[in-house]
């Protein structure tokens, strides 16, 4: 999830445990944070497996990064977990929202 601001997401991380998910479930990263992870990931998916659809999502999840967003991994295995998650986000600025499944992405919002 990409959230307007770093606090934004802050805030919907501490919502997000007291509606029911785990601390373990629930991974804030402020922008740098994000944008390590991602180049990180980037340079992987280029080096290892060239992957050009992956790329290309890492550099859209970039952009947000440079604006000051902040982001959320959230652990949700079920649909409606994720659905709730994303109903959760909502009020908080949710630019995006994606779901992995285990060889698919589909987008949430």
């Amino acid at each position: 999830m990409a959230l307007a601001t770093d606090a934004d997401a802050e805030k919907v991380r501490q919502k997000l445990l007291r509606n029911g998910f785990g601390e373990n479930d629930v991974t804030h990263y402020n922008k740098n944070e994000a944008v390590r992870e991602f180049e990180r990931s980037e340079e992987y998916a280029v080096n290892l497996f060239k992957i050009e659809q992956e790329v290309a999502k890492f550099e859209e999840y970039l952009e947000p990064s440079g604006q000051g967003c902040g982001f959320l991994v959230v652990r949700t295995p079920e649909d409606e977990v994720a659905k709730r998650a994303v109903q959760i986000a909502m009020p908080f600025g949710l630019k995006f929202a994606e779901k992995y499944k285990r060889w698919t992405l589909d987008g949430l919002a």
